[in-house]
């Protein structure tokens, strides 16, 4: 399927919606009862209470919006430049009409609303009450035409008169405005080849997105059957569905809102824009650890035991080390990667000196972190005689073997043949173990209280100092949510955000504008931070009122930011990064060509274990469960969705964060869904998940030249020219020119 077929399939599917999907919604009332808009003005009310709305304009929106579909449909069988021209002029036609026609319903809407609100105040002034002071509110129905409706409403509270709940609630856009929306992009973005060397760029877009874009497509379309048939469409008490067009336009509004539920709430409030933040913050450190992994060739799967590895030895930090913030916070961060790194660097060992595969181990090694887990926070755990005597055989018999492998001629021994050594010491070990367990007669039991667990029966951890946390967003902003709990007014200097991210940018662009020396591109992006600063604050930036709800999202996910930055440069920019991106791709290719196989898949599975420990940052540091300690309850399932997450990321830092946040948008969606659909739980965000996980596995169910970006521009000029087998043309060959 080439992209004229995909443009003219689109624009079928659009001109479908035009004409049996719901184009806008009226109201939308607790239940998801709702009263839906078709064109060019049919309405379907499901509440039951909800009079039609009389909107101006929607026919024209109709022809214009059935006539650029039309076009898209015509000009696919086109070639040259006249199709990428009709492509763009039906584009922007698309967007122009749904955008006038959404601003016609938003009015008459909300003049609707008003009328209801003065049919509400009229009904009080017939029928008076004792605490209702009818001449002020005479005063708002004769002053109505002129005022905004939350004017009205202020003053009709203060005459004694609260309107709770009004019609016309959250109206909006419906499932056929959204497609004329989206198709419109695309028929925009596709029609931009008609300028010089846009091509190019825009295959490398597809090529980047088509895979992720179309399993998240295809993952939502298997979503929607299992939406439809676990949720009926909501009804008013006395309403009956009045024909198969009202029964299908209550069944795709039914489907359209539970999607817009899902991800609304996450990036329309700031509330829920922050909590999909929180969610965000722990997949992206726990997808760059198996996105790592999978540069090197590695599958690390025990993203969960590192995570608990780096939030014991940061909260062991966190909870003892003494000194000031400047010194034990760092301490504990650096301690987070380091224990995480450790325990990713022992199957890691395994696998670069005895084959053994780091799949088995990584998963055996989740088992061990959590039983530690439980162990160190269990109310005074009990030792049977024959476990202390384990104990008391291990640490020894470590301590020789380590010994002995600091004697090279020891060493070298058993390094000729690995596997017989470590087979003679581990079975001398199990048989010594076997023997000092043996049980004894009347040998008692012995109760250990752990100085890490805190008193009770609660499995914690004592609580972090205060110079050990790291500080959530409402602190850093100067709320104390202690003495202010809830929704607070702050003063925001956006500025002192915003301007940094500016630095970032100039550093990023000044080698591709000609700045090469290291030290003038620092003192150029320095220049920009304060320039920016200094611009954005005359703007109005530098004060922003804000109402900041409260939100355990804290400094951490600046430093999953710095993650993905440092992995970024790691890969990219270093010859260690390209001789392990190498050794992915084909071990024994590169350890020809000079790299060393097991040191790369050593470090590779440390540094990979670095980043799932660093999700101590946000549990434990953070505060992110509910309070600064280290809990039982400890979220390690994030560590398998850290795989989803790295797959749907391609393996590449700025695609990782980017899935992290959609996951981190569905999740935090998913409670809305809950509350606002009845029959509708959590498990239809985990179902839509693991679809995604599902078709990225399969590639998106794209042919290779889709999928594939080489396959792809080679086939855009087959399309262009039959003739030419390659983007880069044969020698002998005139080149082919991109416009023709």
């Amino acid at each position: 399927m080439n992209e004229r077929v995909a443009v003219a399939l689109m624009a079928v599917l659009g001109m479908a919606g035009f004409l049996l999907a719901p184009w806008a919604a009226l109201n939308r009332e607790i239940g998801a009862r709702s009263s839906v808009l078709l064109l060019p003005g049919r309405v379907y009310d499901f509440t039951g209470r909800t009079a039609p709305v009389p909107v101006g304009g929607l026919e024209v929106v109709l022809t214009l919006g059935l006539l650029a579909f039309l076009v898209l449909i015509v000009s696919s069988l086109v070639s040259g430049r006249r199709r990428f021209l009709a492509w763009l002029a039906a584009g922007v036609v698309l967007l122009a009409s749904t955008a006038w026609g959404l601003q016609n319903v938003g009015e008459a809407v909300s003049h609707a609303r008003k009328a209801a609100f003065i049919e509400e105040v009229q009904q009080a002034i017939e029928n008076p009450r004792g605490n209702r002071d009818l001449d002020v509110l005479s005063q708002v129905v004769a002053g109505a035409e002129e005022r905004s409706l939350a004017e009205l409403r202020t003053d009709s509270e203060a005459a004694g008169l609260n309107v709770r709940r009004l019609p016309y609630t959250r109206s909006g856009m419906g499932l056929a405005a959204f497609f004329s929306v989206i198709f419109g992009l695309a028929a925009i973005l596709l029609g931009l080849r008609i300028l010089p060397g846009a091509s190019r760029v825009i295959d490398r877009l597809l090529g980047a997105v088509a895979v992720p874009a179309m399993s998240i497509i295809l993952a939502l379309l298997a979503s929607a059957v299992v939406v439809l048939l676990l949720q009926p469409t909501p009804l008013g008490s006395d309403v009956e569905v009045a024909g198969p067009l009202m029964g299908l336009a209550g069944r795709l509004d039914t489907l359209w809102y539970a999607y817009l539920t899902l991800f609304a709430d996450s990036l329309g409030t700031l509330a829920g824009f922050l909590e999909s933040l929180k969610f965000t913050t722990p997949l992206i450190f726990t997808g760059l650890a198996v996105a790592f992994g999978f540069r090197a060739g590695l599958f690390n799967i025990g993203a969960p035991g590192q995570m608990i590895l780096g939030a014991l030895g940061a909260a062991g930090v966190a909870v003892y080390m003494p000194g000031p913030a400047l010194l034990v916070m760092p301490l504990a961060v650096v301690s987070a990667a380091l224990f995480g790194g450790l325990w990713g660097a022992l199957p890691g060992w395994l696998k670069a000196r005895f084959g053994a595969n780091e799949v088995i181990n990584t998963i055996l090694l989740n088992y061990i972190a959590a039983s530690m887990l439980l162990f160190l926070l269990s109310d005074r755990p009990t030792f049977a005689a024959p476990a202390l005597s384990i104990i008391r055989m291990l640490l020894p018999a470590t301590l020789l073997i380590l010994v002995a492998l600091l004697i090279p001629p020891l060493r070298r021994l058993m390094g000729r043949r690995p596997r017989l050594s470590f087979t003679v010491v581990g079975m001398v070990l199990l048989v010594a173990l076997v023997a000092v367990a043996a049980p004894v007669a009347n040998d008692p039991a012995v109760i250990v209280d752990l100085p890490f667990k805190a008193p009770g029966s609660e499995p914690k951890s004592y609580p972090l100092q205060p110079e050990g946390r790291i500080p959530q967003l409402p602190a850093l902003l100067g709320i104390d949510l202690q003495e202010s709990p809830g929704v607070n007014e702050v003063a925001v200097d956006l500025a002192a955000w915003l301007a940094p991210l500016v630095a970032l940018l100039m550093l990023w662009l000044a080698p591709r504008l000609g700045v090469r020396r290291l030290m003038m591109r620092f003192l150029l992006a320095v220049a920009c931070w304060g320039l920016s600063y200094v611009l954005l604050t005359l703007v109005g930036l530098g004060s922003v009122e804000v109402l900041m709800p409260p939100t355990n999202l804290n400094l951490s996910f600046i430093l999953a930011l710095l993650a993905a930055l440092f992995m970024q440069i790691l890969l990219w920019r270093t010859k260690w990064g390209y001789d392990l991106r190498a050794v992915g791709v084909s071990p024994k290719a590169a350890e020809y060509g000079g790299a060393h196989i097991g040191r790369n898949v050593i470090l590779a599975m440390t540094i990979s274990g670095a980043f799932a420990g660093l999700t101590a940052t946000h549990y434990v540091l953070g505060g992110a469960l509910d309070e600064y300690s280290l809990r039982q309850s400890l979220p390690t399932g994030d560590g398998f969705d850290g795989i989803a997450v790295a797959l749907l990321g391609a393996n590449t830092p700025l695609g990782v964060v980017l899935a992290a946040f959609l996951f981190g948008v569905l999740k935090n969606g998913g409670s809305v869904l809950n509350i606002t659909f009845g029959n509708l739980t959590r498990d239809v965000v985990s179902m839509i998940l693991a679809l995604v996980v599902l078709f990225i596995a399969a590639r998106g169910f794209l042919p290779e030249r889709l999928a594939n970006p080489l396959r792809r521009r080679t086939a855009l000029y087959e399309e262009e020219d039959p003739t030419l087998t390659s983007p880069i043309d044969p020698p002998g060959k005139p080149v082919r020119s991109e416009e023709a």
